[in-house]
């Protein structure tokens, strides 16, 4: 099968972006498939535009156009950005489109919706729109997006790329409850958890529903989860690499570690971080490691690194350089505004430390949240003062070493039981090959998004998605 993937913010582990559109594609050329790539360099600087020649990258053919793009852009020229690359995006489809059997649009943005949907009536090649994040609804509630024009064509674009995918793949069961009522129906799912709510009957083609009793099928869209998730290997815990980086950092064993790495943007909450270290500035137990950028980072390099008694602040890292990071750790700092959208966030920084044995501290609410308590890896604030609460669990956490460790256990034991990311990768490979019938799955040549090809991920893992929330 021949896989064409949309993404702007495509990373490798060299860059400083989210690695899981790499991680995915790699997984599929070892399974036997095609993947061509098409991105932008924005959070990965390894990546050299080279004209119409394709970087090979693990086997993976990535077409870098030459779209500027920082996330510390302001808005116009962001929009500017989204709208470039998606005309070099579009203009890859309309020379090379028909050649794919399936196309992957990976949004935010919004926009790379454009080429999958003229891909689709132009070749009727079929195409899975990944949601990564739910726009406009992120956009909105960021406060990013306000112009009622945009916001409008924005909703219609949305509504477009939803009704002609062969499937949508999200990052989280609220995205996933989301995109649902958006359809207006509860989607054919692939082990979609529940928040508490129906319970799903394994292989029994029903589903209970607040009473209600649904046959799957039908010719309706599927909506699946395939969260972000852990590459177990590369950020396994490794004592030899936690000691050499806090002896180069200074750090004693008899302090605690607590890392903030990531995106510094609205939507992180950062004031909650601000607050959380200044509750904490006259602890010397407490360490705070700050890695990463954003047009938030302010509160990093002057409020809150100039409020820590012990604080290191590195800036934007490779993503190598803050697994390294991940494993010297003690807390693994979470954040994300208390709008109720951003409780669907799947954040690649919070797999990164469960995979590194690393337990996660969140200043909201959380979708992740019954999986922490199953393992015990995890502490979710929710009082009305975050950054006072967070600076209590760290106290607490820095005066209890023998909980850290019982947490750090629990954290690796949930990556590899729940969130490994060949296990989802086996899921993802299951929704580009399952069988499709009707006008949204059909293709040129009378094949569906699914035909079975040879050397596809069978059995069980790939048929559902490894792990509904505990309870």
């Amino acid at each position: 099968m021949r896989i064409l993937w949309l993404h702007q913010y495509f990373a490798t582990p060299k860059g400083w972006g989210a690695v899981r559109t790499y991680e995915f594609a790699r997984r599929f050329v070892r399974a036997g498939h095609a993947v061509d790539v098409v991105c932008c360099a924005g959070y990965d600087d390894s990546l050299r535009p080279a004209g119409r020649a394709p970087l090979m990258v693990d086997g993976v053919r990535v077409f870098v156009s030459g779209t500027a793009y920082r996330p510390q852009m302001g808005f116009a020229r962001r929009v500017v950005s989204f709208l470039r690359f998606m005309a070099a995006a579009l203009w890859f489809v309309l020379r090379r489109g028909r050649g794919y059997d399936v196309v992957i649009a990976s949004s935010g943005p919004l926009t790379l919706a454009v080429p999958a949907l003229v891909g689709r009536w132009l070749w009727r090649v079929p195409y899975v729109f990944e949601a990564i994040d739910v726009w406009p609804d992120s956009a909105i509630a960021a406060g990013v997006l306000k112009n009622p024009v945009l916001k409008w064509l924005s909703f219609r674009l949305e509504a477009l790329a939803y009704r002609y995918a062969a499937a949508i793949v999200t990052c989280s069961t609220g995205m996933t409850e989301r995109v649902e009522e958006k359809l207006g129906f509860r989607s054919e799912e692939l082990g979609v958890g529940e928040e508490g709510g129906g319970r799903r009957e394994e292989g029994g083609g029903r589903r209970e529903e607040g009473g209600g009793r649904r046959e799957e099928g039908g010719g309706r869209k599927a909506v699946v989860t395939i969260s972000n998730c852990c590459d177990l290997e590369m950020c396994a815990p490794d004592e030899a690499v936690r000691r050499a980086v806090r002896l180069k950092y200074g750090v004693r064993e008899d302090q605690t570690v607590v890392l903030y790495s990531g995106a510094m943007g609205r939507s992180n909450a950062m004031a909650d971080v601000a607050g959380a270290v200044a509750a904490t500035a006259d602890d010397e137990r407490i360490v705070w490691w700050f890695a990463g950028d954003g047009p938030e980072r302010g509160y990093c390099d002057h409020e809150v690194v100039a409020m820590a008694s012990v604080k290191r602040y590195f800036g934007r890292l490779a993503k190598e350089e803050v697994v390294a990071l991940v494993r010297a750790a003690d807390v693994n700092v979470v954040t994300f505004r208390h709008e109720p959208l951003f409780f669907e966030n799947s954040p690649n920084k919070f797999f990164d430390g469960i995979a590194a044995g690393v337990p996660a501290l969140f200043n909201r609410s959380t979708w992740l949240e019954p999986w922490l308590k199953a393992y015990d890896c995890g502490i979710v604030c929710k009082g009305e003062r975050p950054g006072e609460e967070m600076a209590a669990a760290l106290r607490a956490l820095a005066g209890d070493p023998a909980r850290r460790r019982r947490m750090g256990l629990g954290a690796r034991r949930l990556a590899e039981e729940v969130f490994d990311r060949d296990k989802l990768a086996a899921a993802y490979l299951a929704v580009l090959l399952r069988p499709r019938s009707g006008r949204n799955g059909e293709c040129k040549n009378g094949r569906g998004v699914g035909e079975r090809v040879r050397g596809a991920c069978d059995g069980e893992g790939a048929r559902r998605w490894p792990g509904e929330p505990p309870g």
